[in-house]
């Protein structure tokens, strides 16, 4: 079976319930964020969002042009290549400290849980460690080795407990 790739990546809250911008322009800052993640710009074609997408040039164009306007993403225009211009695509850096704010707050946050589930843990190691046998009378057992004669006594114990549940049996 083969393994589907998933996206995996933190956005505010905000980003998503911005009503400036398109169901279609959220999804594509969500895939440009996504291509971001890994080198910090990308540099897509239209022609992969038309694709991906199932949508058109204009589309794709005014949703990026809109994304730029409303200060989600920078786009520099490099002309280096001849016949053919590249637009690479860098997140702005206000959505970028954001992002990382938010990142730092879930890992806080992950942290603060991992800490306080180990404090619980140890916290019930210590009581367990705390459990011991009282006698008839109340007074504390020590925890001590089994002898030789008391083995053979559980082993005793437990023989005729087998045999009483096949008579029941």
């Amino acid at each position: 079976m083969e393994k589907e790739p998933f996206i995996s990546l933190v956005l505010p809250e905000s980003v998503l319930g911005d009503n400036r911008l398109t169901y279609f322009e959220r999804l594509l800052l969500i895939e440009l964020v996504s291509l971001c993640k890994k080198n910090g710009s990308c540099w897509p074609t239209n022609r992969y969002f038309m694709n991906k997408f199932n949508c058109t040039k204009p589309t794709v164009s005014k949703s990026i042009s809109s994304l730029s306007k409303f200060g989600y993403i920078d786009i520099e225009i490099n002309n280096s290549e001849t016949n053919n211009s590249k637009i690479i695509i860098r997140l702005s850096e206000a959505l970028k400290k954001r992002i990382t704010s938010i990142q730092g707050n879930i890992n806080a946050s992950i942290q603060n849980n991992f800490n306080h589930d180990n404090k619980y843990n140890k916290n019930k190691k210590d009581i367990l460690d705390k459990i011991y046998y009282v006698d008839e009378n109340g007074i504390p057992i020590e925890s001590s080795v089994s002898t030789i004669e008391e083995q053979e006594e559980m082993e005793n114990l437990l023989k005729d407990f087998i045999e009483k549940e096949e008579d029941i049996l």
